[in-house]
Order: C-alpha cells, then structure tokens, then sequence
C-alpha cells in the first residue's frame, strides 16, 4: 500500500496525539503488539522511505519518495509513547535521536526504550530497522503466564536482564523513569546477529500466516528475542538513565498549555497556570526553542490556521474567531509575518483539491 502523507501512514499503526507538534507526538499502540520494519535509501537515483507493518489484526506498507516528504521526516520532531519498542539494526547505521543525546546503531546492535522516552529515528545514514512494539498489558501477560518470573525462581536477574527492565517500568505507577537499555553484541561474537534475525523473521512469518497456536508461537518468540539480548556471551547490555533538571519540566509543561490552547494564552494566563513570572517563563522557551514566550505561541497559532486553511471549509473570517482573535488586522499580520501571504493567498496555493 502506497500512502501520500506521513499521517495516513503511522495512523494505520498507532493513534497519534499532537501529530502537527514541533515539539512532541505522543503515539498509542493501537494492538497489543505489532512488528514493523523500516528501511532508508538514500544512495539510489530515487531515495525513499519504506515502512512495513506487521500486527495480528492489520499489515500494511507504504513508501515516501516524494522529495517534499522526505524532506519533511528528516525534521521529524521528537515523539513518545505509552508502549515499549525495541530496536533492533538488520542492516546500515541507524542514528537515533533520544532527548537530547544521539545515538549511532550499526547493523547487530539495538536498544529497548521505556514508556515516555521522546525519541526519533533520524535519516542521516542508509538503514533497515525491525522494530518491536509491546503494549504494557501484553507484556504483562507474558509474566503472569510464565513461572520464570516468579520472585522465588531459580534464574537470576542479571541472566533475565531484559525482562526485568520491562518488568520494573511497566509495574511503575507514574511511569516517568527516563531509561532506556542499549545491547551491543559481544566481541569477534558471530552468532547474535543470525539468533536475533531468525527470530524477527519468525515473529513475523507467524503474523502474516497464522494458524492455531499462533499467538503461542509469537510470545514465545518475542520472549526467546528478549533472552538472546540478555545472555551475556551474545550480548552487552546497557542501562542509561538520563535526569532532568526543573528548566525542561517547565517547559514540557508550558508546550502542552501551548498546545492545547492554540497558543492563544498570554503570558499572565501561564503565568498564573504554572506559578512562575511571565519573565522566567519567556527564559524558558528562548532556552529550548530560540523563540520568545510570544513567538512560540504564536507557532501554535499559525499551525492551527495552516489547518483550518487546508482541511476545512471554514471561511477566515470564522477562523479568526474560532482562535479567538477580537482583532481581524491582528491575525492577518501575523499570518503575513509568517507566510509572506494573506490567508487566502495560502489556500489557494497549498490546498488540494
């Protein structure tokens, strides 16, 4: 299946909130557990971006080589979720971006990252990557339905690594540990890339021709995967946790308020809302963006309008008011400002029909 914008393809997948966000999308698995593989070619006389995906309920695939999008997913912007992924490299480097820190993946290697770690796969190198997304009620199950992970079993942790850092943080209430777990293969190690392909091979043959027992035959699988990764002769396994200071809440804090208001909140509104002066508050975003408390606002804003613009009939003058604008000029100056371009003047231009 071929998909003409980057929302169609991922909603097939997951259920995206602030999917027009600069800042942060938040993606909810929309199964239980799904497989999906990527791959990035930018070597051809034509690059492309491929994704192929795999759940018990839907398989879909899609390619971008529109230059305009591919364009636009190399300035993808960070993004999290209430499921676990794990990465796993079949071919090329993989550089992934994890809050503010990239990492470099060659081909063998890979890493399990938590719930609520903002992430994105950057395309700076030529990949193919098999990803493995596990709802935390998916992975609860496997647990309670395994006497391995019981406390009195015989197996230690450092043998079952893996799954106790899935265990500890889907079992944590506020779900809010900025970790994640690099595996790296052991060295002259021959053996770990084949076991780890074979296995996402088999996870995903059994999605796409399923028989009775298949949902056996899956979590066995996804659970021989996360022992291979914690078997110390095969594999490396890292835990990095990353800290915080006050600054980045607040402003995590402030771009959600942003977010869902339009941007149409004035500094003595957020103000108000997070309990810090108008002052500090503009420190914040010139931090973290470049951009003044306004002009990160007004960000919001326009966003909102380009929606309204190309997606909806809406007249500009009902989009004025939906934005709560008193002042007609005012949004078209700032739409100006923006566009070099009335609002009009941009419909007529971008929209399709």
């Amino acid at each position: 299946m071929y998909y003409p914008s980057i929302e169609h393809m991922k909603n097939d997948f997951f259920e995206i909130k602030n999917f027009n966000s600069d800042f942060n999308q938040y993606y909810h698995l929309a199964s239980p557990f799904n497989a999906v593989i990527e791959t990035y070619r930018s070597d051809l006389e034509k690059p492309y971006f491929k994704m192929a995906g795999f759940a018990p309920d839907q398989c879909h695939h899609y390619m971008i080589d529109n230059p305009a999008f591919l364009e636009k997913m190399m300035s993808r912007p960070l993004h999290q979720h209430d499921f676990f992924e794990i990465m796993f490299v079949l071919q090329g480097e993989a550089v992934i971006k994890i809050e503010d820190t990239k990492r470099v993946y060659p081909a063998g290697t890979g890493c399990i990252v938590n719930c609520n770690l903002r992430h994105v796969e950057m395309l700076s190198h030529d990949f193919r990557i098999f990803f493995l997304n596990l709802s935390k009620d998916y992975i609860l199950s496997i647990f309670q339905a395994d006497d391995i992970f019981k406390e009195n079993s015989a197996h230690s942790q450092d043998e079952l690594q893996a799954f106790h850092f899935l265990n500890q943080n889907v079992t944590n209430a506020n779900n809010n540990q900025k970790e994640y777990m690099d595996f790296y293969p052991t060295y002259n190690n021959n053996t770990s890339y084949h076991k780890l392909y074979t296995l996402a091979e088999n996870i995903i043959s059994t999605i796409l021709s399923p028989q009775i027992g298949s949902s056996f035959f899956i979590n066995g699988y996804i659970c021989q995967f996360l022992k291979t990764i914690s078997d110390d002769t095969l594999y490396h396994l890292s835990n990095i946790q990353i800290a915080y200071g006050n600054d980045f809440f607040i402003f995590s804090q402030l771009t959600h308020l942003l977010e869902n208001s339009n941007g149409r909140l004035s500094r003595s509104e957020l103000s108000s809302a997070l309990n810090y002066s108008g002052d500090y508050l503009n420190r914040i975003s010139k931090k973290y963006t470049g951009m003044t408390l306004f002009e990160y606002g007004t960000t919001f804003t326009i966003r909102k309008a380009e929606y309204y613009l190309l997606k909806t009939d809406m007249s500009v003058s009902e989009i004025v008011t939906a934005l709560a604008f008193t002042n007609k000029s005012h949004f078209y100056k700032l739409f100006y400002d923006k566009h070099k371009m009335s609002p009009k003047e941009y419909r007529n231009k971008y929209r399709r029909t």
